[in-house]
């Protein structure tokens, strides 16, 4: 994926089908293709590339290089069609995903908050003065480990809850900008 001219900015991508921008082709490194060489579609590149980007470009437009005998009548048209169908459902797919993992965040964070009191209540109890069952440099390490372990306890849920969703709204958020993008379709240069 490349981008070109600063007072027209648009997103290439080269393919020699027009499917391989959804659906991954056979891998071929010998293939003048970068997703054929990697064997993956070239969405997946360009997405990949915008959210490694930390910002989306500032490309209007999406230009596909097909080989000559590929582009025929109408075929832009569905093009578009298709890539607008295929962020929308990736869309309402991370929208999906981001419900389950709050939902999931916030069912840990209810059982790390409860370890945490439980293990701050032992600390507290193998730490107290009035503790003398074991002796008080056993009692001490008891006390801080137990301590340890109850904060330790709260790191999943606190990445679960602030960090994972992360991914997925930058994903929505690239998605959306690809929605946006108009496609067009050019012949491949001949090749050197």
């Amino acid at each position: 994926m490349t981008e070109t001219g600063a007072s027209d900015p648009e997103l290439v991508v080269r393919v020699g089908d027009v499917r391989h921008l959804f659906t991954a082709p056979d891998t071929d490194p010998l293939s003048q293709h970068e997703g054929e060489v990697m064997g993956e579609p070239a969405l997946l590149r360009v997405v990949r590339a915008l959210m490694a980007a930390r910002k989306m470009s500032g490309a209007r437009k999406l230009v596909v290089l097909l080989p000559a005998d590929k582009i025929e009548p109408a075929l832009e048209e569905r093009a578009h069609a298709a890539l607008v169908r295929y962020c929308t459902l990736k869309i309402e797919d991370n929208e999906a995903q981001l419900r389950l993992a709050r939902r999931e965040a916030a069912r840990l964070l209810a059982r790390g908050a409860l370890i945490l009191m439980v293990c701050v209540g032992l600390s507290s109890a193998f730490r107290s003065e009035s503790f003398t069952l074991l002796p008080p440099l056993l009692s001490n390490a008891l006390g801080e480990g137990f301590n340890v372990i109850g904060w330790v306890m709260l790191w999943r849920p606190v990445e679960a809850f602030f960090f994972n969703p992360i991914p997925i709204r930058t994903s929505i958020s690239v998605h959306r900008f690809l929605q946006s993008l108009q496609i067009e379709l050019r012949a491949q240069p001949p090749s050197s």
